[in-house]
């Protein structure tokens, strides 16, 4: 079994907790690239900022960010 198909399984395997953790669309579709790519490859993820907030008031600034990271790895 290529690397594709294991990672595609564990994808709609662990569906309801990825959509729990924030993992959008976007980044799934972006990682089904990679793998159409390269089919076999051992590795691949993508992040992506999900939520940012940033403020300004009398000289000071608050940023915050929300990122989200997808990492689908073969361990051995």
């Amino acid at each position: 079994m290529m690397h594709k198909e294991k990672y595609e399984d564990l994808l709609l395997r662990f569906a309801k907790e990825l959509h729990e953790i924030g993992v959008t669309e976007n980044i799934k579709k972006i990682t089904a690239a990679q793998f159409e790519r390269a089919p076999n490859v051992a590795s691949c993820g993508t992040a992506e900022t999900v939520k940012k907030f940033h403020y300004r008031y009398d000289g000071y600034a608050i940023e915050a960010e929300q990122i989200i990271k997808l990492t689908l790895k073969k361990c051995t």
